[in-house]
């Protein structure tokens, strides 16, 4: 069962995670599960190239997700036109293989809805890194988005979401047990409890239409 939805470190345990990795990363190790994409910070002259690897990566079996791709308003390198476009093909390539999508966000939850509002798409949406209040997080779940929770995250907002609707990661900081244990604390429920939500969503997630 996957209970870490986004994390850019091999679990020890194999297939307890979803991998990020850059379509030049990609070399899938046995037992594991990944997400491909090309995210914001990264997008340089060559992403037409890049994003035709991940056209071919994503139908691996081991890949369940697609990203994390998505805008930066705040760090991102590449102007916002190009974001958008090649946000834009992300969207494509989900829709396209059935797979979900996971989203980097920054400053830029207008764009972000409006596209999912544009697209029309089908697929679930997770927001990697939640780090908004209840306010927010109200919009993004009227567009249908679902948010992924980390270590940094706003308490009242853990309290507010319903079971179905919690995500966990560990994104960069590697150990996945840590997030566990302070999401446990907040909510009050048992680690193993939380585990056992948490995978489930997951696999709901990875099985939608």
């Amino acid at each position: 069962m996957i209970y870490d939805i986004h994390t850019h470190h091999h679990p020890p345990i194999p297939g307890t995670a979803i991998v990020q990795l850059a379509p030049d990363d990609f070399s899938p190790q046995v037992g594991h599960f990944y997400s491909i994409g090309l995210h914001p910070w990264h997008i340089r002259e060559d992403w037409r190239t890049q994003m035709a690897k991940l056209l071919v990566m994503g139908l691996h079996p081991q890949v369940l997700m697609i990203g994390e791709a998505g805008l930066d308003k705040k760090n991102g390198f590449a102007p916002m036109d190009l974001q958008l476009e090649v946000f834009r093909k992300h969207i494509y390539l989900s829709e396209l293989l059935h797979k979900p999508l996971i989203v980097h966000c920054v400053k830029a939850f207008d764009e972000l809805i409006a596209l999912r509002k544009e697209s029309k798409a089908i697929q679930p949406w997770i927001i990697h890194g939640f780090r908004g209040g209840i306010e927010q997080w109200r919009q993004l779940n009227r567009a249908g988005l679902y948010v992924s929770i980390g270590n940094r995250h706003d308490e009242e907002l853990i309290k507010e979401l319903t079971p179905q609707q919690l995500f966990l990661e560990s994104d960069d900081f590697g150990d996945i047990s840590t997030t566990y244990q302070l999401v446990s604390d907040s909510i009050g429920v048992e680690v193993d409890d939380l585990e056992q939500r948490i995978g489930n969503n997951i696999r709901r997630l990875l099985t939608a239409p």
